[in-house]
């Protein structure tokens, strides 16, 4: 099984962040459900009271851009699926899996 990470970019004015939100093992196809489903349930503030959301697909389905419409301002962010390719440390290495 591979191993994914979704991040979340948020951007709220002149403010830029990146964050992980989950670490999980799956196929691709179970990585890009989630990612659906954060993109649609996950609040990218904690004083965000939502309104209103669109969520829009880039690409293939690895991304998601979300606009989130609150009662005091509008959140722009984008949820990203990413794959681990390698790492230092041994069990995470993909033929260690097994």
């Amino acid at each position: 099984m591979e191993r994914w990470v979704i991040l979340v970019d948020r951007s709220l004015g002149d403010h830029h962040d990146l964050d992980e939100v989950a670490h999980f093992e799956g196929t691709r196809e179970e990585a890009r459900a989630r990612l659906y489903e954060i993109a649609c349930t996950h609040r990218p503030g904690i004083t965000l009271r939502q309104q209103r959301r669109h969520v829009y697909r880039i690409g293939d389905g690895d991304a998601y851009y979300a606009r989130i419409e609150g009662m005091m301002a509008t959140h722009h962010v984008v949820y990203r699926l990413g794959e681990l390719a390698w790492s230092t440390h041994p069990e995470s290495w993909p033929w260690a899996w097994k």
